[in-house]
């Protein structure tokens, strides 16, 4: 049984149809339970919000007026609830148990109570995934090795193009799947949109200055976690079995690691940060990659780790001082006002941007941010990626480095970014460009450059 006051606690997050950042409500979320009930529940917000359009498109189908003129509280609740039903494959009796308990109004539950009747109904059996999977209306991809088949055709993708028959079946934006299918070729996002929804591994960052990454998964399998080494990430461990008990352990409490992911610890070693060197990490928070610096240096750099909001530097400096680390200074900076904030400071032997993005390459990971993107977001998406770049450039010495990263895939923040940047600039270097697509059981999505300034 559910406690009501978690199931409350989802459907106020499900009926925000204003955009809130999800990760900030489902830490509210987490101070109202604990154990696998707190992990069921938020499991199902997060799935709810992430298949959000492709559930509208089946309950609209199998059932008239499902979703239209409905309050946002109504919408929430089909979705928490038909969520259940199509990807966790949950009983109607269940799901009828669970909305009496929310305690709604006589009308409000006899309309979910019909729609879900109505779903349930539709539902036929589970089956092995295919290709076809991709192409039928009666058969919903439910993960990378499972399908839905409905009694009937509802799903209505049959006719479509590729590009909108894929945003309906993984629940994406029109907008997006088409930049994937510009940028990427047909195949590879088809690939991209099953990422989208893959459930996301945790890695974590063994600290060099205390232990390496065998002697912490030898530790890690005392506390009965599995931890495997990663190929071409000398510090790196994927957490598997046991994994959700990271926390608890004393190699946890002792600063012997942190999580990180794959991909965000390849940023590091494109700084190529050295012992006496005068380092600026821009948007630091929550410090991963200023922390990988500082390991990477020895703890013998001089690193400016910055960020806009006290709230986000604190995250910093705690994540600082559980690892030991002492060679990271934090500052309160806006960092479109670099250019201005250093100007009396000498200039710095290398510079971390980690921008703001569209967060394209941790869809798995971050739920709401499939929903923001749009024409208008890019625009201004772009337009403070171009500001940051150019208020960084002045602050890099002659032969230092610029070290441009993203958690997106989107070429118009990534290389289009560079190559603006350096055909107003002709002094620079492109030493490195890199982009990475997430990947199952493998690193996020996400682009990183290092230039050197002539």
């Amino acid at each position: 049984m559910t406690s009501a006051p978690l199931l409350r606690r989802s459907l106020e997050i499900l009926s925000d149809r204003r955009g809130k950042s999800l990760q900030h409500q489902l830490q509210q979320l987490s101070s109202q339970g604990r154990g696998g009930d707190l992990r069921r529940v938020t499991a199902w917000t997060h799935g709810a919000i992430r298949h959000r359009r492709t559930i509208g498109a089946v309950l609209g189908s199998v059932a008239k007026r499902a979703l239209k003129g409905k309050s946002d509280r109504v919408l929430g609740l089909l979705e928490l609830l038909a969520f259940r039903a199509l990807f966790s494959a949950e009983s109607l009796d269940e799901l009828l148990a669970d909305l009496k308990r929310v305690g709604e109004s006589k009308k409000v539950a006899a309309h979910v109570e019909r729609v879900l009747g109505a779903l349930d109904a539709a539902i036929v059996e589970r089956v092995e995934w295919t290709p076809e999977a991709e192409r039928r209306d009666d058969l919903l991809p439910l993960s990378r090795s499972e399908a839905l088949r409905f009694a009937k055709p509802i799903l209505g993708i049959e006719q479509r193009r590729p590009s909108t028959r894929l945003a309906i079946l993984y629940s994406l934006p029109d907008p997006l799947v088409e930049a994937w299918v510009q940028a990427q070729g047909a195949e590879v996002a088809a690939e991209l949109c099953r990422a989208a929804n893959d459930g996301a591994p945790i890695f974590v960052r063994a600290c060099s200055l205390k232990t390496d990454a065998g002697a912490l998964a030898a530790r890690l399998a005392e506390d009965e976690i599995t931890a495997t080494r990663v190929e071409g990430a000398p510090q790196a461990l994927r957490l598997d079995e046991g994994r959700w008990k990271f926390r608890h352990t004393d190699a946890w409490r002792e600063g012997t690691f942190l999580v990180q992911d794959l991909t965000a610890q390849r940023v590091g070693p494109l700084v190529a940060p050295e012992a006496g060197e005068r380092i600026l990490d821009l948007c630091a928070a929550p410090g991963g990659k200023a922390t990988h610096l500082a390991e990477l240096s020895g703890d013998k750099a001089q690193i400016v780790a910055c960020d806009l909001k006290p709230n986000r530097l604190r995250k910093i400096e705690q994540n600082t001082e559980r690892l030991g680390i002492t060679s990271i200074e934090t500052r309160r900076h806006d960092a479109r006002y670099a250019a201005l904030d250093f100007a009396s400071e000498e200039p710095f032997d290398a510079i971390l941007l980690d921008a703001p993005c569209s967060n394209t390459g941790v869809l798995r990971r971050r739920s709401e941010a499939r929903w923001r993107y749009d024409a208008s977001s890019q625009r201004r998406i772009h337009s403070t990626q171009a500001e940051l770049l150019r208020a960084a450039l002045p602050l890099v010495r002659p032969g230092g480095r610029l070290v441009y990263s993203l958690c997106s895939i989107e070429v118009d923040e990534g290389s289009d970014q560079v190559k603006e940047l350096m055909e107003e600039h002709p002094n620079l270097v492109l030493e490195h460009e890199e982009l990475w697509l997430p990947t199952p059981g493998g690193g996020d999505g996400g682009y990183a450059a290092r230039l050197r300034v002539g």
